[in-house]
């Protein structure tokens, strides 16, 4: 089993941005998209909230490592049910991320803040979901960032993080490579080999979800790349 390499906490130049922006991750992004809804919509009391505008408030939702904005824009094109507060550590990132909100014309439902997720500045019991994709790898302590969803995150609410799964040898790396990063440039390329070796393997999210008293069943592999979890608080 290939050994964990950290990569930088934070992709703050704006060459990395950019390029990071332009990669097709539109596919994994719909799929997000789509799944944290429907596993909102299995939740009675935020499903139905969700469905029937007429009944209440929209949902609030915190996007943990949002980069450019891109996951709350695909999920945003999907119902108008949600106010999203989309959170990243990198400047050029969010610069990128409220050039795409004004463009798809989510202002009203998409506010970007320039915050650490490692200290989010939310009172407890913030948020009715949570979600987060690809910022767990980044984080030298994943642990410190879970801890904080969680925190902020109100009673019965949904937690959904997805990110990269660590390859076991090299051999997949470069298969996973070879199927998913054609057409890349070789920054790209290499920021996603990075972020490969960066990233936790089930057994290491499992144990994090057990010291924080979560359910080691709440994660599962969910593609050749990809582990999720799926939980209430």
């Amino acid at each position: 089993m290939l050994s964990r390499t950290l990569e930088p906490e934070v992709m703050d130049t704006l060459a990395e941005a950019v390029d990071y922006d332009t990669m097709d991750h539109s596919a994994v992004n719909q799929s997000f998209s789509e799944e944290f809804l429907a596993a909102l919509k299995d939740i009675p009391d935020l499903g139905s909230r969700l469905a029937d505008p007429a009944k209440s408030t929209p949902l609030t939702v915190l996007d943990v490592g949002t980069g450019t904005a891109r996951i709350p824009i695909a999920i945003c094109r999907l119902t108008e049910r949600l106010r999203i507060t989309a959170v990243d550590l990198s400047a050029h990132m969010l610069q990128l991320g409220q050039r795409n909100v004004i463009e798809n014309g989510f202002e009203r439902q998409i506010r970007l803040e320039h915050v650490d997720a490692k200290g989010l500045p939310y009172p407890d019991a913030s948020f009715d979901a949570v979600i987060s994709n690809s910022i767990v790898h980044h984080i030298p302590q994943p642990i410190r960032v879970v801890r904080e969803m969680l925190r902020v995150l109100r009673p019965g609410g949904l937690l959904f993080v997805r990110d990269l799964l660590r390859p076991p040898d090299a051999e997949e790396i470069a298969t996973i490579l070879s199927k998913h990063a054609a057409g890349t440039n070789d920054h790209q390329r290499q920021l996603f080999e990075q972020s490969l070796h960066a990233a936790l393997t089930l057994d290491e999210v499992a144990a994090m979800l057990r010291e924080l008293s979560l359910s080691p069943a709440t994660v599962t592999q969910t593609s050749d790349r990809h582990w999720t979890i799926v939980t209430r608080k």
